[in-house]
């Protein structure tokens, strides 16, 4: 059984997460229904949801992946990369306003930069 420690969103009185899909289909369909949302919903939607907001806004792919539970940040990257067509673009602002010195590096950003080099 696969019984995980960690802050979860939804997790059993153990505090660790929940694999019994039957019971969140049940009250998925009863918020569904208090809701008054008649549409077909899956409850794995929500994951893509929450998944492609995050990412499409900026969130690294290795933060996702480790709140998503995958194995290797690949996995997120190669399911989602379809919502982060941006990034190199995000990448390219970012360099030219620290190159034209409208955005500073935090000393700690300025050491990890010069290391790097």
């Amino acid at each position: 059984m696969n019984r995980i420690p960690g802050d979860y969103l939804f997790s059993n009185v153990g505090g660790t997460n929940i694999l019994m899909y039957s019971l969140v289909d049940r009250l998925w369909r009863r918020a569904k229904q208090s809701a008054g949302i008649t549409r077909k919903i899956a409850p794995h939607w929500l994951r893509h949801f929450f998944a492609s907001a995050g990412l499409s806004e900026g969130v690294p792919v290795t933060d996702m992946t480790e709140w998503l539970g995958h194995r290797d940040p690949r996995i997120t990257h190669e399911t989602y990369a379809h919502v982060m067509p941006d990034a190199p673009g995000r990448l390219r602002a970012l360099m030219d306003s620290v190159f034209t010195r409208e955005t500073e590096l935090s000393p700690l950003e300025s050491e990890a930069v010069v290391q790097a080099a």
